[in-house]
Formats: structure tokens, sequence, C-alpha cells
């Protein structure tokens, strides 16, 4: 399961356009969506009225294979920070 915090969602213009990406912001008839999570600069504005459809993705916007440029040390503490909510006084360092 995604969280709301990161979903991407999949929307399909009346022009039949898929544009994908986590809204980043909504307000005055507008849609901003993020399409790129390694570029916060790159989005798109949809008004609203051109929208067909709007669902959540299925697929997570984490690339594939993202942990594998990482070694097991790295891999245990990048799950305690993750597990302790990046409190360096947790238990879990």
């Amino acid at each position: 399961m995604i969280s709301d915090q990161y979903q991407a969602m999949v929307i399909l213009t009346e022009e039949e356009e898929i544009i994908t990406g986590r809204i980043i912001g909504d307000e005055d008839g507008k849609l901003v969506v993020m399409t790129d999570p390694f570029d916060a600069s790159k989005t798109v504005t949809i008004a609203k009225e051109e929208i067909k459809e709007k669902k959540p993705s299925l697929v997570s916007l984490m690339p594939a294979g993202l942990l594998n440029a990482l070694n097991a040390e790295e891999i245990k503490d990048l799950l305690a920070y993750l597990m302790s909510r990046g409190n360096p006084e947790d238990s879990m360092f």
C-alpha cells in the first residue's frame, strides 16, 4: 500500500493525454502535478475541466531496483532511520 503523501495519480485529459505524477497543488480550478520524483520543478498544470478521468496509480513512484546500489549495512541504516522516524535519539541507532 502506498501512503497518500506519496501516491501518484494517473490523469486522462479530454485530449486523451495521460499524465502520471503526484498532485502537489489544487486551487483555482487547476491541479499541479509533479511528474518527476527526482525533480520537483518538473510540473504540469491541468485545468480540472480538462480532466476526463483521475485514478490512483497502482505503481509506486519509487524507481525499481533503488536498493540495489546499497550494501547490507546501508540498508540496515536506512531501515533504522525509517523505523525511528529520523529521531537520532531512538534506540534503533
